[in-house]
């Protein structure tokens, strides 16, 4: 495998981490709130759950467009950006899945000799963070207890989905029933 071809290995398993792993947890979590609890703090001058959601559309949106155009810079950075929108969870959930699909296309139509590497990294790994922190407040505030390994949303079934497209292989429908 040449050096073009491990970047867009690389690519790939960010994409479907990103949109297949990542996405499925974040929508299956959203679907247990309604608004208040969306929105609501747990102690004073913490995130809320939608605020680490809106948080992850601007990563998640800011990395697809360095992808498509490399050159493009952002006036300052989001690590302060925890927008309180009090949107109902199925809007933040759209938003979601259509920043995540954005920047799986994004992917896509890149030059991995031109993608930033360590800011796909960070990108992934932040969200892999933050997707953590909203599955145990879910789980905390509703008792529900969700079985994402059981139900397809795991390493394996990763792999399999970066594989297939990898080989050119069609690829089956992400996380559905989680």
């Amino acid at each position: 495998m040449n050096s073009r071809d491990d970047r867009r290995a690389f690519l790939v398993i960010s994409k479907h981490r990103m949109v297949r792993h990542y996405l499925p947890k974040l929508q299956a979590c959203l679907e247990r709130l309604d608004a208040r609890s969306l929105w609501s703090e747990e102690a004073p001058g913490m995130n809320s759950i939608g605020g680490i959601a809106m948080h992850l559309i601007e990563h998640a949106e800011r990395n697809a467009a360095r992808l498509l155009r490399p050159e493009t810079k952002f006036g300052q950075g989001i690590e302060q950006y925890f927008p309180q929108t009090k949107s109902d969870p199925a809007d933040v959930s759209a938003e979601l899945e259509r920043a995540f699909a954005a920047f799986g296309e994004a992917v896509d139509r890149a030059d991995p000799a031109a993608a930033d590497m360590y800011a796909i990294y960070h990108l992934v790994e932040h969200t892999g963070y933050h997707t953590g922190q909203i599955v145990d407040r879910v789980q905390r505030m509703t008792g529900a207890r969700f079985r994402f390994v059981q139900n397809g949303v795991n390493e394996q079934e990763l792999k399999r989905s970066v594989d297939a497209e990898l080989s050119g292989a069609e690829l089956p429908d992400a996380g559905k029933d989680v």
